[in-house]
């Protein structure tokens, strides 16, 4: 009979911590006996490793819970102070930060406008400052999720088109002025992963990102499709057009944004106004603004038409700033995705809104440190001294 080594053991102990974790996180407060129904494991192996969870801080006790005949037991659920990520969205025109733990509880949120040109080593002091005056122990924190909105290989960044940025590796950088641990990933894979963590989604699950440039992420089975150099999803960068090289070449982005609509619908107008003025216009029946917003809906219909024959997604999951325009979107969008889709099954697709609004990719760089923390079954828990607490923050503090 084959005989477990200490690693093999580790490694199953660390699962089924992940497996509790996972059943907390999602079900919410449970007794022991439920727990173990939901997981599968003995009430022996349950309690063992609640208990030892208990005394880490993982988890807490709370009143009895009943969920039926007999004796009601213990309530357990996350303790939402010892399980905290800070995610961080660094945009090309503004910075979003949102503090959350493994209960998807927000424990905060801000952010600031800056300027597209400021050196991305500027803009990382400036996020560690802010970071640490809101945060008097960011040692309690798991660490630190950060989105870019370029290109990131393995920590690094190759390649960021709109402020520039070029070969920088900001998650050493951060840890640096931290000392934290940091997740780097590129805004819309964020965003995507944020999903499919927080919601319950089918797989595959594309995200479109609709700012003033154009991004996806693809996440199949739980895992971000990156591809080799991480560059899979930058279709705002696809080529259109019959130019014979790059400089020439127009991109998708250049029909298919909040810029281009803006553009277009000054040009019709004679307003000098941005996206969220052009909204106010179409609230108030506009029919420059209807009609800017309408052609913004068939080129996002046939965009996602060509994504269907490309990826074959499950559910389109629409984010950025352009999801605001949803209740503009949709009724064309849908109409275009009929006349244009390849398989009448495609014609049906599920195509929604997130439900994070603007802070959708902070809360898949969140969700990018969780889940590194859950891979290793919470083991990786620092014990927060006693004589502090994480403030309660808001929005703009």
């Amino acid at each position: 009979m084959a005989r477990f080594t200490p690693l093999d053991q580790q490694s199953i102990k660390r699962q089924n911590r992940r497996r509790i974790l996972e059943a907390l996180r999602r079900s919410g407060p449970v007794s022991r006996a439920a727990l173990a129904r939901a997981v599968g494991l003995t009430k022996s192996t349950v309690s063992s490793l609640v208990q030892e969870m208990l005394e880490e801080g993982l988890l807490s006790e709370g009143g009895p819970h009943s969920a039926g005949p007999g004796r009601p037991g213990t309530r357990l659920e996350i303790c939402g102070e010892n399980t905290l990520a800070l995610g961080v969205e660094l945009g090309v025109e503004g910075t979003q930060i949102v503090l959350l733990d493994l209960s998807n509880r927000t424990h905060g949120a801000w952010g600031w406008a800056v300027s597209p040109e400021t050196p991305l080593s500027e803009r990382l002091c400036e996020l560690a400052a802010e970071v640490q005056h809101h945060i008097p122990d960011p040692a309690r924190l798991l660490g630190v999720g950060l989105t870019l909105p370029g290109v990131v290989n393995e920590q690094a960044l190759l390649y960021a088109p709109g402020p520039g940025w070029r070969n920088e590796r900001p998650a050493e950088m951060l840890e640096a002025l931290l000392g934290l641990p940091v997740v780097v990933e590129n805004d819309a894979n964020a965003a995507a992963f944020g999903e499919t963590f927080w919601e319950e989604h089918p797989s595959p699950l594309l995200y479109i990102v609709l700012t003033t440039g154009l991004g996806t992420g693809l996440v199949v089975d739980g895992q971000v499709y990156r591809g080799r150099f991480g560059a899979a999803g930058e279709l705002g960068h696809w080529l259109s057009g019959q130019a014979r090289s790059r400089k020439e070449a127009q991109d998708a982005e250049d029909t298919l944004s909040l810029r281009a609509m803006i553009k277009g619908y000054q040009a019709t107008s004679g307003r000098n106004e941005d996206f969220w003025r052009l909204l106010e216009q179409a609230r108030a029946e506009d029919p420059y603004a209807i009609a800017a917003l309408d052609r913004l809906a068939w080129e996002l219909g046939r965009f996602v038409a060509n994504l269907c024959v490309a990826f074959d997604p499950a559910v389109v999951v629409l984010g950025g700033p352009g999801a605001e325009a949803w209740p503009w979107l949709e009724s064309p969008l849908r109409r275009a995705l009929r006349d244009l889709a390849f398989l009448p099954e495609h014609a049906e697709l599920p195509v929604k809104p997130s439900a994070f609004g603007h802070l959708a990719s902070a809360m898949g760089a969140a969700a990018l440190v969780l889940q590194r923390f859950l891979a290793d079954g919470g083991a990786r828990l620092r014990s927060p001294p006693t004589s502090h607490r994480v403030p309660s923050l808001t929005v703009g503090a």
